[in-house]
């Protein structure tokens, strides 16, 4: 989903696409019962913080960038942290390519379609197993699409370091003071 506010555009993914006409008012007087409410808060949080200048990056990135940006990734978690153990939650493709490579790698995913699929040499599981995974790993690679899901609260205050990627959770990464890796996003 994408919003715009004076002419700069902000972007959140969810799996509940439709048309939005408002104010900012009305925005903020929505319920947030559904992720296609919570994807009109966010994008519109991220592109009227991008025109603030308080955020960059709520665009997502095309092409050729997403496989540029697994193997920034990569090179990203080797340099800050190691050689670790990543629970990936939010089957991205490219990324989860990249990191199987180089790491010990558990993925949840909530798409019907990917759940008992096996890529890259790793088994992608349900949402059930995200509990285990996260008690697992070193580290947490969280989709920002989280934000929009309603499953962003289980990954807050974690001992372990957890990181969102992707444009939705721009806006929240920098209000929250969360880790965010999307270097590729415009």
């Amino acid at each position: 989903m994408q919003a715009e506010f004076q002419g700069v555009k902000g972007q959140a993914f969810t799996d509940m696409y439709g048309n939005f006409t408002g104010t900012l008012a009305e925005v903020l007087e929505m319920e947030f019962k559904s992720n296609f409410r919570r994807a009109v808060f966010i994008s519109a949080l991220n592109a009227v913080m991008r025109y603030l200048g308080l955020v960059s990056g709520t665009v997502h990135c095309k092409d050729d960038e997403p496989p540029r940006c697994a193997q920034e990734l990569v090179k990203y978690l080797m340099e800050k942290y190691g050689s670790r153990r990543i629970a990936l939650v939010g089957f991205q493709p490219r990324m989860a390519e990249a990191l199987s490579r180089q790491f010990e790698l558990r993925v949840t995913d909530l798409d019907e379609e990917n759940i008992g699929q096996e890529k890259y040499g790793v088994r992608i599981c349900g949402p059930e197993k995200t509990h285990a995974h996260l008690e697992w790993c070193d580290l947490a690679l969280v989709t920002g699409t989280s934000i929009v899901n309603g499953t962003l609260t289980q990954f807050l205050q974690k001992s372990k370091p957890v990181i969102f990627y992707g444009v939705s959770i721009s806006g929240a990464a920098k209000l929250l003071h969360l880790e965010r890796f999307c270097p590729l996003s415009h």
